[in-house]
């Protein structure tokens, strides 16, 4: 079809496509025109179309609010457009998905109905004295939605760090092999590789897809406790990237094996994988660090590289968490947190008035995941976070 403007002048040849309610993305009538891609072209037929004053420029995530208020999403779906354009891993773009299809709703939904039946037996209660609420009753029905709530928000961590990659640090002594390490995984000479002690002086970073899991990893300077002008900053940026890593890969050399003052660099409380190195140069293996996956490889002859993976990947295994966005984060822990206020009204025997004010107030955080009652402010708040056109 042509394009004209109002003097009837050609702008350009495009096609158009009629979307009928209620099957479209909005559940409104819509028209797509495609067109050449110059932007000049786009410019002269959103002039076009906006001099008919039949129409006008859509704001931030304005199609997917739309579809929200015409019921065909809920809130943790529209969210979910967002987090699959922002998606920076492959794993990511999984969550995003799951998320779409109606995943946490599923979850959330079912929780919601519990707390509902439960009030509905409070209230009750209000009503007849016959139907009295014992407390061993009301604990009996509240466990299980605790728990699944628990669960969920002990994985929100996990959450985030799968939606955005696994950032993993390789660390260890000068020399211990660890940009060996990095070129032996992605398969080429990334790092430069010298005989000579402390040629990494700054972060080099690649992201790589291990078994179905995003890694974004980062060869960093080797760590010692005295150096001087561009090793010593190479070492505190190495400590700065140590201190913020999902996993650490530490390096060590296995013909010398782990001093003592390295330990002070392993951190118990997080993911860390011991990569014992060099193998190929020692006749019996090394002794184990204690407390650590320990694996031993020849990077320099790609070997152990394979045990290595499952370890990486297996640090992160298990189903993919549904809830990782900021949003849904709080809301959960704002719920949680009621239930557990509630659990304790019980237990000490408080009057179900007090009880009812808690699982409403959770049931209220719950239903604002998926959008039920919520306020305008929040839907300003969240579709403002969308690019223009979605």
């Amino acid at each position: 079809m042509r394009i004209r403007d109002a003097a009837g002048a050609d702008l350009d040849y495009a096609m158009a496509v009629y979307h009928p309610h209620p099957h479209s993305y909005t559940g409104e009538d819509l028209c797509e025109i495609s067109c050449h891609g110059n932007p000049l072209v786009v410019s002269q037929i959103m002039e076009a179309i906006r001099a008919t004053r039949l129409a006008a420029s859509a704001g931030r995530g304005e199609f997917t609010r739309r579809a929200y208020l015409a019921g065909k999403l809920d809130l943790a779906q529209a969210e979910a457009v967002g987090a699959l354009i922002e998606a920076r891993s492959l794993t990511g773009l999984d969550m995003a998905r799951s998320l779409l299809k109606g995943g946490l709703s599923g979850q959330i939904v079912p929780l919601c109905e519990g707390l509902i039946n439960l009030l509905a037996q409070i209230e009750s209660s209000f009503l007849n004295e016959d139907a009295a609420c014992e407390g061993d009753q009301l604990l009996e029905e509240l466990s299980p939605i605790m728990q699944q709530l628990e669960q969920m928000a002990g994985e929100t961590s996990r959450a985030a760090t799968l939606y955005q990659g696994i950032r993993t640090v390789i660390a260890g002594l000068p020399n211990a092999g660890k940009s060996s390490l990095l070129n032996a995984i992605l398969g080429y000479p990334r790092a430069i590789v010298h005989e000579e002690a402390g040629t990494t002086r700054d972060i080099i970073r690649e992201h790589l897809l291990i078994k179905g899991k995003d890694f974004i990893v980062h060869d960093t300077a080797g760590i010692k406790e005295h150096a001087s002008g561009a090793e010593r900053i190479g070492i505190e940026r190495t400590l700065e990237n140590l201190s913020r890593a999902d996993l650490v890969l530490y390096v060590v050399d296995a013909v010398n094996g782990i001093k003592p003052h390295e330990l002070q660099w392993l951190d118990p409380g997080r993911k860390t994988i011991v990569v014992l190195n060099k193998i190929d140069l020692i006749a019996e293996m090394p002794a184990v660090v204690p407390g650590y996956p320990n694996v031993h490889i020849s990077a320099r002859y790609s070997r152990g590289l394979d045990d290595l993976f499952e370890h990486m990947a297996g640090a992160y295994a298990g189903e993919t968490p549904q809830v990782f966005l900021e949003r849904h984060i709080g809301l959960l822990e704002q719920a949680l947190d009621r239930l557990q206020h509630a659990r304790r009204s019980i237990e000490e025997g408080l009057t179900p008035d007090v009880l009812a004010i808690d699982l409403q107030e959770a049931l209220h955080y719950l239903g604002e995941i998926t959008g039920k009652g919520v306020h305008k402010d929040i839907l300003d708040q969240v579709f403002t976070r969308f690019c223009v056109g979605k």
